[in-house]
């Protein structure tokens, strides 16, 4: 055996022990953990199966007392009587109920037993469909029985907890304790012994856990997800899960909590270390196969290097014998290996020849011995260019070639930067515009039914700032996607011109109705969230339409056809009511109309035409106005049916906005400084583009000390949207007003891309919650949590909110329900002028001729 391979034998062999020992030593770090990880991603799906166990039994308790109360209610007869006349016949698992009560404010009377909540107990604690806690802690009873209360409205009953969550608890593998906590970590009952705490952490800090295991718990808590951790626990090394059950039955979350012995439960996985010990002896066998192998074609290789050598000097170009049809003969040996596997070819006309040429004319080619291209694809994306000259021959033809890829790939490479977009890989603005001139030159295409249709992304600058650049592009082939798959079965071609916006060109469709149904279609599947890097986005889309229907206009080219689907796409931009236009000469209009707002608006300016309006806000809590919103309104007829947001934006748009704002700031205050002796504070709307601008803050407060306004009398308003682009920008300038003495409110909570990290680093008094959850809140459980979890959370950083859009009592009542008694709508007063106002504040605060009742006692059915 030759030196070198003596060489190449000794370094597998040192390299098959350094594997042995690297192998050995990682089974011996890494067997322990991925077991004990293992074990805790077990508890957690056992955990979750009990917790739904207990979920799904409540909630089949729960509903079929409702369904009774229903029943009772349809007869006309008193629910409460009959529930309490039958408290002993109806059942739970094993057990039956122990009593039912009528629950007025803080008052729960059972039978003839009446039993008020301590101070201690706040609504929260107890209001609520499904509560835990006993007669001694709610009410200072000598009775430590933990009872499970169900409330439906005014009606309460209750059953022994313990006997009804051992029934489900006998379900869980191995488990040897269980606890049943609240997301704010108050214990409400536990099958272990041990010293009386009030709340679940203490245990663990008794049983020596550590305060880091503990912020393990409350991270997962804060998210609602389920976490096992290992600690001590009741004296022994234990494994923890919480699991959490369903939010409907309590805004506070419950957790329900079991213990494991570590020692049972990693016994009982022994089988994964026989597991990976098979694992890394497939791993020894593999590699040590592999290395022969290698050594093997090595060895062979170092023959094939002097053969490869010497063949390089006798290399010969590409040659193709073929006959004067263009029949091809035969190949030499180096055009062989280069086709290999992909020798398809029977006739030079199968070639995919460039298309300087037209491929059926190959003989004229061949004839006149004229130079082409031909395009080789070997394999995946591996693409061959090979230039061929003809050589008459005897018989035929010689094709000698020569590979060209370096030039005319970097070519096609250019080419197609020039005509697609980078991210997407979809025709780009330079295609679609070199596609309608060919489109509208050819008469035969435009006698047929085609569409233009023009689709754009909105606020995808502020998605992008939300997710990043990166999961930005690939949102992007993610939308690209969705439209392409979307149009299958549409002769139609998709365009991308420029990130968001995107273009398809129907071309001969039966009838326009095509094109409404494919509207249609796309709307309903971004309808859904589209996930990217476990974030759930909101995909909002416009769409602008145009037909092209040459018999209806008597100019009619690409530019025009373009300029009339923009203008359609721009209407449905602005419009908040549709998605999608379809342009008629109409549109041509509004936008005449359009510009003669924009030239009214600058004389507005100029002739001081605004004026402000008061919307009142109330407390239900203290029963009187404390506040008003002032809101901008045009003085012109003209326009008195448009929306003030027209203007507004359009102001924005052409920096009117700064001059208008000036307006706002000297009006407000004005009234401000009348509306000082009745101890009300004003809050005023501030654009995006004011805030940003330059000596913005000293020109406010120069303003504010000009009208000698009392501090925290002003609240300035800024909108949750407008932070995701400028977030950085804007925190100094609101600092610096907040020191100062102005309140700063955030608007339209909830409505845009709501983070907790904002509530926390923002300088911020009070949360607006917008009206958007308040309309279906009577109905719709979701919107119902979304206020409650609001409120909760500003209320645990020390923020006021306002629900904005109150208009019924019901819609007051469960917002108040919901921990949220500052209120503003229809329900107190639409906006006002300031004459109105002081007459409000004086039948509210002062005569107390009006109230809004936050809590109306239901009254019992008659028999």
């Amino acid at each position: 055996m030759k030196s070198f391979t003596w060489k190449l034998a000794i370094a597998f062999i040192v390299s098959y022990v350094i594997l042995v020992v690297v192998v050995v030593f990682s089974y011996t770090r890494i067997s322990q953990n991925f077991i004990y990880t293992q074990a805790r991603n077990n508890l957690d799906e056992q955990g979750d199966v009990i917790a739904l166990r207990l979920d799904t039994q409540l909630d089949f308790d729960y509903s079929r007392i409702e369904t009774l109360i229903d029943t009772y209610e349809s007869a006309g007869q008193d629910p409460l009587t009959q529930l309490q006349d039958q408290t002993l016949s109806l059942t739970v698992l094993n057990d039956t109920f122990r009593g039912f009560g009528s629950l007025n404010g803080r008052v729960l009377t059972v039978g003839g037993n009446t039993y008020t909540y301590m101070d201690s107990y706040e609504f929260v604690d107890f209001m609520q469909p499904v509560a835990v806690y006993t007669f001694k802690d709610a009410f200072g009873t000598v009775d430590e029985t933990p009872y499970i209360f169900f409330m439906f409205d005014d009606i309460v009953g209750y059953f022994a907890a313990e006997p009804y969550i051992d029934t489900i608890f006998a379900e869980s593998n191995n488990a040897l304790q269980y606890a049943l906590i609240t997301a704010d970590n108050r214990l409400t009952i536990r099958s272990f012994e041990g010293v009386d705490y009030g709340n679940f952490y203490d245990y663990i800090r008794y049983y020596g856990g550590s305060d880091n295991t503990i912020d393990q718990i409350k991270d997962a808590l804060l998210l609602e997800e389920s976490i096992t951790v290992q600690t001590p626990f009741v004296g022994m090394d234990s494994f923890l899960s919480f699991n959490p059950l369903n939010e409907k039955f309590s805004t506070k979350q419950f957790y329900f909590v079991q213990s494991y012995s570590v020692d049972t439960i990693i016994d009982s996985m022994s089988y994964l270390t026989n597991i990976l010990w098979a694992l890394f002896f497939v791993i020894f066998v593999i590699f040590a196969g592999a290395m022969l192998i290698v050594y093997k074609i090595l060895e062979t290789k170092m023959h094939d290097i002097e053969n490869a050598r010497i063949t390089h000097y006798y290399a010969k170009p590409y040659i193709v014998r073929v006959n004067r049809l263009g029949k091809i003969r035969s190949y030499n040996q180096s055009f062989r290996k280069l086709l290999g596997d992909y020798d398809i070819y029977d006739e030079v006309k199968d070639f995919e020849i460039k298309k300087e040429f037209d491929m059926e004319a190959i003989q004229d080619i061949l004839q006149r011995q004229r130079a082409f291209t031909a395009i080789f694809e070997l394999g995946l994306q591996r693409l061959v260019y090979v230039r061929f000259i003809p050589v008459k021959t005897s018989g035929g033809y010689l094709l000698i070639g020569d590979d060209v890829s370096h030039i005319e790939g970097a070519f096609d490479e250019y080419r197609n930067m020039a005509l697609y977009n980078k991210r997407t890989h979809l025709p780009n603005t330079n295609s679609l515009k070199s596609d309608l001139q060919t489109f509208f030159n050819n008469p035969e295409d435009l006698k047929r039914k085609n569409a233009l249709i023009a689709l754009d992304v909105m606020s995808f600058e502020k998605i992008k700032s939300l997710i990043g650049e990166k999961s930005g592009d690939r949102f992007l082939i993610i939308i690209s996607e969705l439209i392409d798959e979307s149009l299958e079965g549409y002769p139609a071609t998709l365009y991308n011109l420029d990130e968001e916006h995107y273009v398809i060109l129907m071309r001969d469709i039966e009838n326009y109705n095509w094109v409404t149904r494919w509207v249609n279609k796309i709307l309903g599947i971004f309808d859904k969230p589209i996930t990217i890097d476990k974030n759930f986005i909101d995909v909002e889309i416009r769409l602008g339409i145009f037909n092209i229907e040459t018999e209806k206009y008597e100019i009619l080219n690409a530019d025009t056809a373009y300029d009339n689907m923009m203008l359609a796409l721009n209407h449905a931009k602005e419009s908040t009511q549709h998605k999608f236009f379809t342009y008629d000469v109409t549109l041509s209009l509004v936008a005449s109309r359009d510009q003669r707002m924009e030239a009214d608006l600058a004389v507005a300016i100029k002739n001081q035409e605004f004026y402000m309006v008061l919307q009142p806000q109330y407390d239900t809590q203290a029963e009187r106005l404390v506040g008003f919103e002032a809101l901008i309104r045009w003085n012109n007829p003209k326009y008195a049916s448009e929306s003030p947001l027209k203007f507004i934006q359009m102001a924005e748009r052409n920096n009117m906005i700064i001059d208008i704002g000036r307006i706002v700031l000297h009006e407000t205050f004005q009234i401000a400084k009348e509306l000082e002796p009745y101890n009300i504070h004003i809050s005023l709307n501030v654009s995006p583009v004011q805030i940003l601008q330059a000596g913005f803050v000293n020109e406010l407060i120069s303003i504010f000390e000009q009208y000698e306004l009392k501090k925290h009398t002003i609240a300035i308003e800024i909108t949750e949207t407008f932070l995701i682009g400028s977030f950085d920008l804007v925190i100094t300038k609101l600092k610096l007003l907040q020191n100062y003495g102005f309140d700063i409110y955030l608007d339209d909570f909830g409505t845009g891309y709501s983070s907790l990290q904002y509530l926390k680093q923002l300088p911020i008094n009070t949360i607006k919650i917008d009206r958007a959850f308040v309309i279906h809140i009577e109905t719709d459980a979701h919107s119902r949590a979304i206020v409650q979890m609001i409120s909760s959370i500003a209320k645990n950083i020390g923020l006021n909110v306002v629900t904005e859009g109150i208009e019924t009592e019901k819609q007051n009542q469960l917002v108040f329900k919901a921990g949220c008694h500052l209120i503003q709508g229809y329900i107190i007063s639409p906006p006002v002028v300031k004459s109105e106002a002081i007459r409000l504040i004086r039948e509210y605060n002062i005569d107390k001729t009006k109230k809004v009742e936050a809590i109306k006692v239901r009254k019992d059915v008659k028999r």
